[in-house]
């Protein structure tokens, strides 16, 4: 092919023309553009085609919606602004004051001795950037500590409070604090700080409170018991407390506490207790003074158990609750005997009898052990004070006046010949109480009783005293209580009027002389019930102020109120009043009573019982009025009016 004819065909027109006209995906120019011809095509006719017509409620509710979304948008928008600025207040505030910037602490001991000065500091902060006014300390402490209190304190119990003032932002400050501790050793005690505070322009008040817990190693009070270490079943035994104040410091309203064992029965004490058979009240006590308390009982146990007594001196508290000072225990270990034996009176270990009863006893033996014994004897010491032993009974044995004692042996009775193991029998004795008891015999009077067995078969361990079974019984004897009416005419308390003899028709005035003695044991919630005829009238009078005396005049009751009526040994307790009476005619040659009874109700103390005393009728007996002034034991009768 020629050149020409080669250019033309590469260059030529129509060549040219034909590449304009026909395009391919793979034409540089294209580069970029969608490759799909027909999803141009379309795009590129939507855009050609008309815009349809708007329907203007749409529209309408199109502007509603977006009025009400940009209010929405713009509610939201200030409520974000709001908690925004509200954060950045409380941030603010937050940094100035925080109730975790204050803080209150106490330091010192933790284990601290009675009756010695203990120091005390308590520390304060306020780490805030603002200040604290109206600031206040208060101390809460036990009844046992006793703050030493200074002019910046108000004391009030067991409380006290200082005031501090204002508290500088950034500042910390500290008070001493100084007292004593009259505490129980061993006590855990609690002292409580709180610090009472506002912000600083705030009328709010908060508190920030601590406490330091101490121990308290000794005691300003001492108490000591003391007590054998071993004793046999049903032996008497005796306690003795020691008690003392060690401290420099007076102690007032103290009282010393006992708590028994099981199994032991209280029989007396020196001194006596003051409040049912445990409680004696020691009152002041000064520094360096001591006491004494002497418990006396019978106890009884299972052999190797122990027996531990408990005492403690102390106060109530102001709750009923008893605050111990110093406490202390003592134990015995109970021994084992191959004979036991056992008394009863009337049937009963623990009885109250009063003059005149008949003690019926009952002594029961037995072979404990696991050998037999032989030629067992029984005796039984008598205190024969009270008893009428004239009247004494013993079955099947003897009675020693020289030595107080009654014997049984196995000539009286054979069973005591040979106590096989587990062996046992009674063996028998009555006596009785005498019918009166002198008044000046002492105060909680018993009848004492010591009964022993014993076999020379028993053995008798080496370094060691012989055990012999014995046992040990008291019966308390009611208090002696007399009770005395004088009917009077001719008197110098109460002067009276009216025939003598009394007439029908015409009234006559007596005055009454009562009088009652408590011989041994002190009595509580005493009173004495007068009942008076119906026709006789109380008047209206009675000697001695200071006396309580009560008139029922439904019941026609007069009633003494006597409370605490501590033995008097004979002394007696009277009070007088006046009656009158207007005999009727159908009482003429008949007797005239004054009084129908008298009863004295009382508890008595040492026998921890009820008592009753009764007296019967009283007449207007007629005597030599000119010279006593009383009546004697001739009833007289009441005569017709003239």
């Amino acid at each position: 092919m020629a050149l020409e004819d080669l250019n033309e065909k590469l260059y030529g027109r129509d060549i040219h023309l034909g590449r304009m006209e026909k395009h391919t995906p793979f034409d540089p120019k294209r580069g970029g553009a969608d490759l799909n011809v027909e999803g141009q095509f379309r795009k590129d006719e939507e855009w050609q085609a008309p815009v349809p017509k708007t329907d203007p409620i749409k529209v309408l509710t199109d502007v509603a919606t977006n009025k009400r979304t940009k209010k929405i948008a713009f509610f939201l928008g200030g409520l974000a602004i709001i908690l925004l600025l509200g954060g950045t207040v409380i941030k603010i505030r937050t940094m100035i004051f925080s109730e975790n910037q204050v803080a209150v602490s106490i330091s010192g001991p933790k284990d601290v001795a009675s009756v010695e000065v203990t120091t005390f500091t308590v520390t304060y902060a306020n780490d805030n950037w603002a200040g604290l006014d109206n600031a206040t300390l208060i101390l809460a402490y036990p009844e046992t500590f006793h703050l030493q209190a200074e002019n910046t304190m108000s004391v009030n119990g067991s409380r006290a409070e200082i005031s501090i003032g204002n508290i500088a932002a950034r500042t910390q400050g500290k008070i001493i604090v100084e007292g004593k501790f009259y505490g129980s050793k061993g006590d855990k005690l609690d002292l409580h700080a709180t610090l009472r505070y506002s912000p600083s322009k705030v009328s709010t008040i908060l508190e920030k409170t601590t406490q330091l817990t101490v121990t308290v190693g000794s005691s300003p009070l001492s108490l000591e018991i003391t007590a054998p270490l071993e004793m046999a079943t049903g032996q008497d035994v005796e306690y003795v407390f020691d008690y003392s104040n060690k401290s420099d410091l007076p102690f007032s309203n103290l009282r010393v506490k006992a708590d028994y064992p099981d199994g032991f029965r209280f029989v007396s004490a020196e001194p006596a207790p003051s409040e049912g058979e445990s409680v004696w009240y020691v009152g002041n006590l000064d520094a360096g003074v001591k006491g004494k308390i002497t418990i006396h009982g019978v106890i009884i146990g299972k052999s190797q158990e122990y027996k531990i007594i408990h005492g403690t001196i102390g106060f109530f508290g102001g709750d009923g609750k008893f605050v111990s000072y110093e406490a202390n225990d003592r134990q015995i270990r109970i021994i084992a005997s191959p004979l036991s034996i056992s008394q009863a009176v009337n049937r009963l270990t623990d009885i109250a009898v009063k003059a005149g009863d008949v003690l019926r006893y009952v002594v029961h033996y037995r072979n404990d052990g696991n050998i037999g014994l032989r030629d067992a004897i029984i005796t039984v010491e008598i205190d024969p004070t009270f008893l009428d032993v004239n009247r004494l009974l013993v079955e099947n044995g003897a009675y020693d006046p020289a030595r107080r004692v009654i014997v049984w042996k196995a000539s009286d009775v054979p069973a005591l010949g040979k106590l096989a193991p587990g062996d046992e029998g009674d063996v028998f004795f009555s006596v009785p109480v005498l019918e009166k008891i002198d008044v000046n015999s002492g105060k909680n009077l018993s009848i004492k009783t010591v009964a022993k067995i014993d076999s020379l078969d028993i053995p008798t361990p080496i370094g060691a005293n012989k055990i012999i079974a014995s046992n040990n019984l008291y019966v308390k004897l009611q208090s002696s209580v007399a009770i005395n009416v004088s009917t009077l005419y001719t008197d110098t308390v109460f002067p009276n009027s009216g025939p003598i003899p009394p007439k029908a028709g015409q009234e006559t005035s007596y005055t009454i002389h009562l009088n009652v003695t408590n011989s041994s044991n002190d009595l509580r919630s005493a009173r004495v019930a007068i009942t008076l005829p119906t026709g006789v009238h109380y008047a209206g009078k009675y000697s001695k102020s200071d006396e309580v005396l009560t008139f029922n005049e439904r019941s026609n009751e007069l009633v003494w109120e006597l409370g605490t009526f501590s033995a008097t040994e004979g002394k007696p307790h009277e009070i007088v009043f006046q009656v009158s009476v207007l005999p009727g005619p159908d009482q003429i040659g008949n007797t005239l009573d004054l009084i129908n009874s008298v009863v004295l109700t009382a508890y008595d103390t040492f026998i921890n019982q009820d008592i009753r005393v009764e007296k019967g009728r009283q007449t207007n007996a007629l005597g030599d009025d000119s010279v006593y002034g009383s009546f004697s034991n001739n009833a007289s009768m009441v005569e017709k009016a003239d």
